[in-house]
């Protein structure tokens, strides 16, 4: 199905939903999407992740797949983009539960809005994390942390 001249332009919310729906059915997860300007170009950023992980052979699958996709939904009036697809690396953010399960055993360092007895920087190895919150140990005790509380998390990587 193309679109005609004169078809309304698809946005990025409008697409997002057909973009997962596209990588799930390849066996993928997105893990995130954004389009926006650097420089004189645009570029739509598509990461995605893997239980097994990514390969540079599946982003260049993926990439072929959705830019299809993408042109057949008139992502951006067809404009020059560029589609850059990749996996969230070994530093990726953490941003739901989901992700904190993952890690569950692992060290990890947030960074809350509000704090923990005034610290607003912990780090501890996750407990679990269910119903919104995460629960870490620190050198000190256990805390719990609503994930509302925090804006930037990662997993605390050492190296031997």
């Amino acid at each position: 199905m193309f679109k005609e001249q004169g078809d309304s332009v698809a946005t990025l919310e409008e697409v997002t939903p057909k973009v997962e729906e596209k990588i799930q059915s390849l066996g993928f997860e997105l893990f995130e999407m954004r389009f926006f300007r650097a420089g004189s170009r645009s570029i739509l950023r598509v990461v995605i992740d893997k239980a097994d992980g990514v390969k540079i052979a599946d982003c260049a699958f993926i990439s072929n797949e959705l830019s299809a996709l993408l042109d057949e939904l008139n992502f951006a009036d067809n404009r020059a983009y560029n589609l850059e697809v990749s996996s969230p690396g070994i530093d990726r953010p953490l941003k739901t539960e989901k992700d904190y399960r993952r890690i569950k055993g692992h060290d990890v360092h947030v960074h809350c809005t509000t704090g923990i007895e005034g610290k607003k920087t912990l780090i501890g190895e996750v407990v679990e994390c269910e119903n919104g919150i995460l629960t870490i140990t620190t050198e000190k005790k256990t805390v719990q942390i609503p994930l509302s509380d925090i804006y930037s998390g990662k997993e605390e990587l050492r190296f031997k």
